[in-house]
Parts: C-alpha cells; structure tokens; sequence
C-alpha cells in the first residue's frame, strides 16, 4: 500500500502542474501555494489537522515531486 503523503504529493502536483513547475523555476509564490494545496488536501484526507511532522514529511514529497520532470511518476 502506498504512503498517503506520498500520494498526495503526486496528486497535488499533477493538479497544479503550473505551480509544480514555478516550485522548480522559483517562481515567486509558486511553492507555497504548492504546498497549501497538499496541506488543504491532507487534512481533507485525515480527517483532521495534519501533525508538525505530517505537514513536514508532506512538504518533503511535494518538494521531491515537484522537482520531477512530468510524465516521469508513471
């Protein structure tokens, strides 16, 4: 079975191509509006607040997944 953050970083970044893309040309706001889009879908998922280590650990896979080239998650 498959990490959820994991997953939810994937998703996010296939959502938001654009700012998956402006997160690796550092594009001013790009990452942080990456990131609150995972957070906002995180918490949907638990069901609660993520944790300081789950928004972390999530911000770390959406770092990592954003940093891939499209099309290479497949």
């Amino acid at each position: 079975m498959e990490d959820p953050i994991e997953e939810i970083a994937r998703q996010t970044v296939r959502a938001w191509p654009d700012l998956a893309l402006g997160s690796r040309t550092a594009r001013p706001k790009a990452w942080g509006a990456l990131a609150a889009h995972g957070v906002t879908a995180l918490r949907e998922r638990l069901g609660r607040a993520p944790t300081d280590a789950e928004r972390r650990a999530l911000w770390s896979a959406l770092w990592r997944a954003a940093g891939e080239e499209p099309g290479t998650d497949r």
